[in-house]
């Protein structure tokens, strides 16, 4: 989940969220909740508690070419700031410690990558 926080502007409540994009780098987002402040707070917060549960940050666009691990690696970065700690370090044991290894040897970029190269990696 990323941070957010309500904002009063001009009589009427923004939410504001802050997270970290697919390059690290800190950014903040502004959405318009369309109600005035005056007796919405409640409604406000209820509705920034659920934009901080769904919102998914941009990400850039892939590399062409790319390598099926260092896609996983990209990928884990990306979802880091919108997931339980634990649930991180969950998938990045597995991550790193398993599926990385596994494709860089074998080379393959994400677009070749196949359902049994998938199956193959799963049986062994």
């Amino acid at each position: 989940m990323v941070a957010g926080h309500l904002q009063e502007k001009n009589g009427n409540y923004y939410m504001v969220v802050n997270y970290h994009d697919a390059a690290g780098e800190r950014k903040t987002k502004w959405f318009p909740t369309g109600l005035p402040v005056k007796d919405n707070k409640k409604k406000a917060e209820k509705m920034l508690m659920e934009l901080r549960k769904e919102f998914v940050p941009d990400e850039k666009p892939l590399e062409q070419g790319i390598l099926f691990s260092d896609f996983m690696l990209q990928w884990l970065e990306i979802v880091k700031p919108t997931i339980a700690v634990t649930t991180y370090s969950s998938y990045s044991n597995m991550v790193k410690g398993v599926i990385v290894p596994y494709f860089k040897a074998k080379g393959i970029s994400l677009s070749e990558l196949k359902a049994t190269d998938i199956q193959t990696f799963y049986m062994e």
